[in-house]
């Protein structure tokens, strides 16, 4: 997972080319509709290391996943790639719902 430091390092996706790299549950990876958190600590990273619900509920108590569980479940993606998993993965309300 990305340091506190804010270095940013750039990865080369197949796919999207050489792009920021981010962090996420390996369940968002395979998700759709799962819905997403992520850490807002870093208001300047676009990407912020993002989780699923189920990993949500195994977080510790000052907020931060056990080491060895985050090591096993978040992975390496680029910006592109993370922005088109939370696209899918956040739960849209619909438009009836009401925000609060």
């Amino acid at each position: 997972m990305a340091s506190s430091e804010a270095t940013y390092r750039t990865i080369n996706c197949a796919r999207h080319g050489d792009n920021r790299e981010a962090f996420m549950c390996e369940h968002l990876l395979q998700g759709t509709r799962l819905g997403f958190f992520s850490d807002t600590d870093d208001p300047s990273n676009p990407y912020p290391d993002a989780w699923c619900p189920s990993c949500e509920r195994v977080k510790g108590e000052p907020g931060e996943f056990d080491s060895d569980y985050a090591r096993e479940t978040f992975k390496l993606v680029c910006g592109a790639c993370y922005e088109e998993i939370k696209a899918k993965n956040i739960i849209d309300p619909g438009p009836n719902a009401q925000v609060q």
